[in-house]
């Protein structure tokens, strides 16, 4: 994927959730299957993030080869080798879910095939709908790292 999605950018066809689900990070992404949001979809794929037949009292799996890194300006998802797949402004991001994945160095990631999320939709309600797009076939999910890039000075001699 040569250019990364821009999920606060509207045309980009990604929406994003971030909560907390008894005290764990989940960050849901509704992505549209066009576009770059396609692109991004077939990223994820090739990355090892699996499809996942449900949700609800579900375990995600872990081992996709993808994960977040955040800065003082984006949430990033990136792959191994460090390629942005997917780029939110850090404004954006939920403080109480940035502080839990931090805590937990990682997040419950799923990504939902042409699904709008709203940030008004009652996160019990989410989570039943997340589970029946599982069950549909739409959902692809998994534990995925988080880790805080600091800025560093550079050394002098």
């Amino acid at each position: 994927m040569s250019a990364a999605t821009d999920a606060t950018d509207p045309a980009d066809a990604v929406h994003l959730r971030f909560l907390l689900v008894r005290e764990l990070p989940l960050l849901v992404a509704g992505v549209e299957d066009v576009g770059r949001g396609a692109q991004l979809l077939t990223a994820l794929a090739e990355r090892g993030l699996p499809v996942i037949d449900g949700f609800l009292g579900v375990s995600l799996p872990r081992g996709a080869r993808v994960g977040f890194a955040v800065d003082a300006e984006h949430l990033r998802l990136v792959d191994e080798q460090d390629a942005t797949l997917l780029r939110a402004r850090r404004e954006t991001v939920d403080e109480a879910w940035l502080t839990a994945a931090r805590r937990m160095r990682g997040t419950m990631l799923v990504t939902l095939r042409d699904a709008v999320l709203s940030p008004d939709e009652d996160p019990a309600q989410l989570a039943a709908r997340i589970d029946g797009l599982a069950r549909a076939g739409s959902a692809r999910g998994a534990v995925v790292g988080v880790v805080e890039e600091r800025p560093t000075l550079p050394l002098l001699f």
